[in-house]
């Protein structure tokens, strides 16, 4: 599970850690110490009629191209479990086209030992430079609005080594140098399954934050 996590970059920082060229001067950023699930967040794709790296805001929290618009939005799609991702209902057709970038500092984690105010723990890189979650985004349209909403959910994958004492999952970390396939709009016969791994985790730290008695986001069957 991944439900929280911490971005301190400003939009020219993600721009420049991560090579986007296209729609910045329409983007308000201002950093967000607690990215929570249903609010609007940036993430980064790639322009279809550019090829260049866009930055553009997004629900966190998938919402299908089939939603009804008198139904809530699903509640449990902020997280898409690597394993088997390629075939699932939800997540097959953006898996193979939509594909993103989720720019983030940190994530936090719970360590559920109890019923409530479980430690809670921020993890980040060493090097502390921003870093890229796996994502997949949709588009969804408002058949009686007209009106069109993006949105993105971030893939969890088995814990490495750091993270085994905290939690059962992780977010998918990625590489700079894989941010190009990942990117790709183009259908392969072999998609980057194989990026979804744990990252290494001699290059990230955790440490317990000041207030570990916040309350956790927890959604029935969260990933």
């Amino acid at each position: 599970m991944c439900g929280r996590y911490k971005r301190k970059s400003d939009k020219q920082a993600i721009a420049t850690a991560f090579h986007v060229n296209g729609h910045l001067d329409s983007v308000i950023l201002p950093p967000d110490d607690d990215v929570r699930p249903a609010t609007m967040q940036p993430i980064i794709r790639v322009n279809k009629d550019t090829g260049e790296r866009d930055l553009v805001m997004a629900r966190w929290g998938f919402v299908p191209s089939w939603h009804k618009p008198n139904e809530r939005f699903p509640p449990t799609t902020f997280n898409a479990r690597a394993e088997g991702i390629e075939k699932a209902g939800m997540w097959k057709r953006a898996f193979a086209t939509h594909r993103c970038l989720v720019p983030a500092d940190s994530f936090y984690e719970w360590h559920k030992i109890r019923k409530k105010d479980n430690p809670k723990y921020e993890i980040t890189l060493k090097n502390h430079r921003p870093f890229a979650f796996a994502g997949l985004w949709g588009a969804w349209k408002n058949p009686e609005t007209g009106d069109w909403l993006q949105s993105y959910t971030i893939i969890t994958t088995d814990p490495n080594e750091l993270m085994e004492s905290i939690h059962n999952r992780m977010p998918v970390i990625l590489h700079p140098n894989d941010y190009t396939r990942w990117l790709s709009r183009e259908e392969t016969e072999q998609p980057p399954i194989d990026l979804l791994r744990p990252f290494e985790a001699e290059t990230m730290t955790a440490h317990l934050t000041d207030n570990t008695q916040d309350e956790m986001f927890v959604e029935p069957n969260s990933k």
